[in-house]
């Protein structure tokens, strides 16, 4: 058998062997997929034995990724651009009392606000805010800052509007003025996934309504002068016999229960 002869066999058997590897690794993929989706769809199923209301939950996997701010002075530096309002700072936080109280009819408070902010007269970079329904309540109203088309779940990038008699009384403002990527296009867990992994957890109760479920970014952490943010599966929860709801938060890139700090609210 010449060399030329021992080289082709060599190479025909080479290919068919990357060939079966390559049709093994899919299909160890494929069972891996399935598995994980068979496991999931069976917790789905506990979920329901157990009486957990569930809204229409999304199986795809959005990105994300992890971002930075700096502490800024942009509200104290601006602050003369406000009229009719007396003002006071503390850490960062810009708070303001009308000299004369906004009417606002409850049906349209929302939109009222709405159009009262975009005066740079009344508020400071109000067209970057939009308001976040699952985070206000009966006479407070949340506008969450949104940055470079991510939307921030967070105390130090939102305004809280205070309404007291049918009049808009007051609001608190804090701001990012920019925001850095540190990392991107992660593969973020799923909306169903992220209430999967909450109820794991025992993060729901047994006859609980999961009401809404959000995706926004998040306070992670402080280091070498920077605020980190990470994205956040935000899940209202009411638990049977409650009047209100409460906020569950899931790490979207590690899966993990976030828990409040209030040490470093």
């Amino acid at each position: 058998m010449d060399f030329r002869r021992i080289e082709w066999i060599f190479l025909v058997v080479f290919a068919a062997v990357n060939i079966f590897l390559g049709i093994s690794f899919y299909q160890s993929q494929a069972v891996d997929q399935a598995v994980s989706e068979s496991t999931t769809g069976e917790i789905v199923a506990d979920i329901q034995r157990d009486q957990i209301k569930l809204p229409s939950l999304s199986t795809k996997t959005p990105t994300g990724g992890y971002l930075a701010s700096q502490r800024n002075t942009a509200l104290y530096n601006n602050r003369e651009q406000l009229i009719g309002q007396t003002l006071s700072f503390n850490n960062g936080t810009l708070t303001s009392n009308l000299n004369s109280p906004i009417a606002v009819k409850k049906a349209h408070a929302v939109a009222t606000i709405k159009k009262w902010l975009q005066a740079s007269s009344n508020v400071m970079f109000g067209n970057q805010y939009q308001y976040a329904e699952s985070l206000s309540s009966n006479n407070t109203y949340v506008f969450c800052q949104q940055i470079q088309g991510h939307k921030i779940y967070d105390k130090r990038a939102q305004i809280t509007f205070t309404v007291s008699n049918n009049k808009l009384v007051s609001y608190k403002q804090t701001y990012i003025a920019k925001m850095s990527v540190l990392k991107s296009n992660v593969e973020l867990t799923s909306a169903r996934d992220a209430v999967v992994t909450l109820y794991k957890d025992n993060e729901i109760a047994n006859g609980a309504k999961v009401d809404w479920v959000e995706l926004a970014y998040n306070y992670l952490l402080d280091t070498k002068g920077s605020t980190v943010y990470v994205p956040t599966w935000f899940v209202g929860v009411q638990n049977q016999g409650a009047k209100s709801v409460t906020i569950k938060k899931l790490n979207a890139i590690t899966k993990t229960v976030m828990k409040d700090r209030t040490n470093e609210e």
